[in-house]
């Protein structure tokens, strides 16, 4: 007879892959020294999550920030059956000089060709997400930033239903294991990122939010 008191409580949302996060959740990444002290065995909290859509596909990027306000955005990228974990970190035009020197840069929006680029410094504050040279790995491309979980739901129609554009220029060292992402905005306005890619089996201790 004590079926008849049905509990109403919602069963707790289970948390089993990096790639299901969702606003509010939290993971903790493993204490290594492939990633700064800021960033090693440290637990992060996603406190967005946005979509780049392109002609055919579309990533979901993980707004992260760590208990002392740093943020990092992370990626999951699928390649040959295999799962990576992309984290990249935003550097401003006075890093940009500091590390490649603004000369070496610029050649990547003047030369026609795909460029090549080598970094003259290694500040101790970027060592982990720096390579000693990158390969521009195709001609730059157009996508659409939307600032929404698009996971489960209908894409809008590309170049047609909404969404920022932008246009991509991606670079990667010669061991895939690191990558300078270049983003141009309408009106001009450029964002640089530096991006480590890391086994997924570096994130671990998934913790569920209170998201549904």
């Amino acid at each position: 007879m004590f079926n008849f008191f049905k509990s109403k409580k919602k069963p707790e949302r289970q948390l089993n892959h990096a790639s299901d996060l969702k606003k509010g959740d939290m993971f903790t990444v493993i204490d290594s020294f492939a990633y700064p002290a800021w960033l090693k065995g440290q637990t992060l909290r996603v406190i967005d999550v946005q979509t780049y859509q392109y002609q055919h596909s579309s990533d979901t990027e993980f707004v992260l920030e760590t208990n002392t306000g740093q943020v990092v955005f992370l990626q999951i990228e699928q390649n040959d059956g295999e799962q990576w974990a992309n984290f990249s970190i935003k550097i401003q035009r006075d890093d940009v000089d500091e590390v490649f020197g603004l000369d070496e840069f610029s050649r990547i929006f003047d030369e026609e060709s795909l460029t090549h680029i080598t970094v003259k410094n290694t500040p101790e504050r970027f060592m982990q997400f720096l390579a000693g040279s990158y390969q521009q790995s195709e001609s730059p491309y157009v996508c659409y930033f939307h600032n929404k979980d698009f996971r489960g739901q209908a894409l809008p129609r590309y170049e047609q239903d909404g969404g920022e554009p932008c246009e991509m220029i991606c670079l990667a060292s010669p061991d895939e294991g690191h990558s300078v992402n270049i983003e141009i905005w309408e009106g001009g306005e450029t964002e640089v990122s530096l991006t480590l890619t890391r086994p997924i089996s570096d994130i671990v201790d998934l913790f569920p939010g209170d998201a549904q």
